[in-house]
């Protein structure tokens, strides 16, 4: 099992790196080119793999890497590599290393791949490489700066790769946070043959949403809890490029459902495994420079729409400071603080899921039954006159709901998806009367901020208020509905 860390660098910060102290001359300097194959309708990819073949000190090395996971920068994934006599893969060899792993056996298996297989791009780098040794870790440090190739089109690389030869994986993130010291970093969870796909496949950086996680039944909370927030951490890092790059507010809305997620699953481990106070400050941080962002893209898209009369001052100047807000969310992504966060995070997480006891399907029922309660508690205390009550029990409402979807495959499907369903449908109810209140906010800073527009925001601050008056959210029905909600069964029941 290969286990790398992948940072980003500018390469105008390449020197600070050759000439860091934690280094000494480079043990080798390198070209790379290395050519990934494919079938014409990307049976590998699909799969989970991907094959190479590229020439090292004169011989061409044959390379399959498949499965695995990443989180935080966090890269492992099943590596078999051998030379072969040509530049083109040679299956058979390949199936030898794999001995009797049926899964990947299998996929080498399809009709007529090797007749299929054909060179889908090109990854060319001069690569810098070093060994260390530090606090009994040995690390490979490789500095690739390049390109991949398709046709006619190129993307730029440079990266640098932390390879963990012996020792513990936390060990390349406390490596990775010195280096973060003196030059600026940004992790990656895309790999060189990712990029190459995403030009095969002419994809753009569309929104990515969170992704079902499966829990054996049998699973321990020490799995479990790496599980959770590395899902949480996914959705993230998943939209990082996106909302840096792109316009696209859907990108920055899961961003934030991303963090939301995991100061949720946070907090469901506080009681095992308390987050540090000082990477908790670091994700609400996080949180907040989002929820700014996305505060005004929800004024923008939805609430603004509500106006019979069209305001386009109004909105003009909201679209000013939409586009201003996400431009200091891409900043937030791009600073030192948050790559911080997430090698911290990272760090901790490999350091703290060891030391849990007890099973995962205990802990989720323990859990679930604690929520189920509190959230009944606050939906007795809503009041029309006291919005804070509704707003609390729409977080219990999503604290419950991210809790049942964290741990859904230790309960039966039935009754999960209408406990799901039920949640959601109260979030979203409350949620609408939410965004109001916060439209009134954000209408008073923005004429705060361009007074000749007074008159405007005003009119809309009414316009908005009435209806949220004439329409108060339902709460003695979502009362009822919670009052009838049942916890699902766990499969084990």
């Amino acid at each position: 099992m290969e286990v790398e860390l992948k940072l980003l660098l500018a390469p105008e910060d390449n020197s600070k790196l050759l000439q860091h102290p934690l280094l000494d001359a480079p043990t080798r300097v390198q070209h790379l080119a290395a050519r990934y194959f494919d079938t014409p309708d990307l049976h590998l990819m699909r799969h989970g793999a991907g094959l190479r073949v590229r020439k090292e000190d004169g011989e061409w090395i044959q390379t399959m890497k498949a499965g695995g996971s990443v989180q935080s920068g966090l890269h492992s994934r099943n590596e078999w590599e051998c030379p072969v006599d040509r530049c083109w893969p040679r299956l058979g060899k390949l199936r030898k290393l794999l001995g009797d792993d049926q899964r990947w056996l299998d996929m080498l298996d399809a009709p007529d791949l090797k007749d299929r297989l054909e060179p889908l791009f090109l990854v060319d780098v001069q690569r810098h490489l070093w060994e260390v040794e530090i606090d009994g870790n040995r690390i490979e440090v490789a500095l690739d700066v390049g390109q991949v190739e398709r046709k006619a089109h190129k993307v730029a690389i440079n990266e640098i790769e932390l390879e963990l030869k012996d020792g513990d994986p936390a060990g390349l993130y406390a490596f990775a946070l010195q280096l973060l010291d003196d030059i600026p970093l940004r992790i990656t969870n895309i790999n060189k043959a990712q990029r190459g796909y995403m030009l095969v496949r002419e994809t753009g950086h569309a929104p990515y949403r969170a992704q079902a996680l499966h829990l054996d039944a049998d699973a321990s909370l020490s799995d479990a809890m790496p599980a959770v927030l590395g899902n949480c951490l996914e959705h993230i890092q998943r939209n990082e490029v996106a909302v840096i790059e792109g316009h696209d507010p859907e990108t920055l809305h899961q961003m934030r459902v991303g963090v939301r997620r995991l100061r949720s699953a946070l907090k469901l481990f506080e009681q095992v495994a308390p987050c540090p106070p000082a990477l908790e400050e670091n994700i609400n941080w996080l949180g907040m420079e989002l929820g700014a962002a996305r505060d005004w893209d929800v004024l923008l898209s939805s609430t603004l729409t509500r106006l019979e009369v069209p305001q386009i001052e109004l909105q003009s100047l909201a679209l000013q400071t939409a586009h201003a807000k996400r431009h200091e969310a891409a900043q937030a992504l791009l600073s030192p603080r948050y790559t911080r966060l997430m090698l911290t995070m990272g760090s901790w997480m490999l350091q703290a899921a060891p030391l849990l006891q007890g099973s995962a399907a205990q802990f989720s029922r323990l859990t679930m039954q604690h929520l189920h309660k509190s959230l009944i508690k606050r939906a007795n205390r809503m009041q029309h006159d006291d919005p804070a009550s509704a707003h609390h029990t729409r977080i219990g409402a999503k604290r419950a709901r991210y809790a049942l979807e964290f741990f859904h495959s230790l309960y039966r499907t039935k009754g999960t998806q209408a406990y799901l369903k039920t949640l959601a449908a109260v979030q979203e109810e409350l949620g609408r009367h939410n965004d109001m209140a916060v439209a009134g906010r954000l209408l008073q800073e923005l004429a705060q901020q361009h007074p000749q527009a007074a008159g405007a925001i005003q009119f809309a601050r009414g316009y908005l208020l009435a209806q949220q008056t004439a329409a108060p959210a339902a709460l003695d029905a979502i009362r009822r509905r919670l009052h009838t909600l049942r916890l699902p069964h766990a499969q084990r029941d």
